[in-house]
């Protein structure tokens, strides 16, 4: 068994993780952002290498076998071995400046202005308290940014998910609004007095986000869907254009709206509110988790 594991690509086993925690091959292709095909593939691969059957796929719907339970509860064992073990190696890394430390620190890109007001302010604080200390930023969509976490790429993320991991811990952080908006060029920038909730989702197309389904986060079912972004400002983009509505996150939207380019519609109607989250794995760095104190607490003011 272990000669056979050594064969078996860690991607496809992680594959087959989202296919679990997604309930099925169509419903990873958002988290892994591969071809059904290609997830399939490392499905029927993987099964090949253990000569089991890990889970029953067709008409009647997704369903794991008792094998494929079985597999699952030792791919999360496997992958928090793994975790450990890298986090380890990095620790080790880092032992020769321990006075400064390393934070990895995870964003979803457009956060709220009181959000980047708190940063500024720990940022700050950490390199006038520690001027060794070394900040990495990087801004990712949620489902990239958990894989991070997960592969111990990064030490903190913070956004909002549509699945919740149970390797990583899960904080709030904060809620966001979200409204719809449509841009300068659209016919409803002028004339939408007489706008229905039901004629805004049947008769005009919407920006998909793809990297969360809108049917998971938000009431809204659109007829039209004929864009699809993984960035709020690509997502800004498309709406200035024109032909599409969308929703972005209140703060971005009001910026546009100021200067005359956009037009939030429905705003108490089609408008909804999105919890962030914390992600992060158990037992920070005590230099982390400070950060990490210090941001909870500013967002609670």
């Amino acid at each position: 068994m272990l000669d056979e594991l050594i064969k078996i690509d860690i991607k496809t086993l992680r594959s087959f993780m989202a296919i679990v925690e997604c309930q099925g091959v169509t419903a990873a292709q958002s988290r892994l952002n591969v071809t059904p095909s290609v997830i399939s593939g490392h499905l029927t691969h993987l099964e090949d290498r253990l000569g089991m059957t890990l889970c029953q796929r067709g008409r009647a719907g997704f369903k794991l076998t008792e094998d494929g339970a079985a597999v699952y509860e030792a791919c999360l064992s496997f992958t928090e071995a793994v975790a450990s073990f890298q986090h380890q190696l990095h620790y080790i890394q880092q032992l020769d400046s321990v006075r400064g430390g390393h934070i990895r620190l995870c964003l979803i890109d457009q956060m709220p202005t009181f959000f980047y007001d708190a940063l500024r302010q720990c940022l700050a604080d950490s390199y006038r308290n520690n001027p060794l200390i070394h900040f990495s930023i990087d801004v990712q969509s949620p489902e990239s940014m958990l894989d991070k976490l997960l592969s111990n790429e990064s030490d903190i993320g913070v956004g909002y998910f549509g699945s919740f991991p149970p390797l990583l811990t899960f904080q709030s952080a904060f809620i966001e609004k979200q409204v719809v908006c449509c841009g300068r060029e659209h016919s409803l920038f002028y004339d939408s007095e007489h706008l229905t909730f039901k004629d805004l989702e049947q008769n005009y197309p919407w920006i998909k986000r793809g990297y969360i389904t809108d049917l998971s986060i938000n009431h809204v079912r659109p007829k039209t869907l004929s864009a699809t972004t993984y960035h709020m400002e690509a997502t800004a983009q498309l709406i200035l254009a024109g032909h599409h509505v969308g929703y972005l996150p209140n703060d971005l939207a009001m910026r546009y709206a100021e200067m005359g380019l956009m037009k939030i519609l429905l705003p108490d109607e089609a408008s909804y509110e999105v919890k962030h989250h914390w992600a992060y794995r158990e037992n920070l760095h005590k230099q982390t988790a400070g950060f990490l104190q210090q941001m909870t607490g500013l967002l609670k003011q």
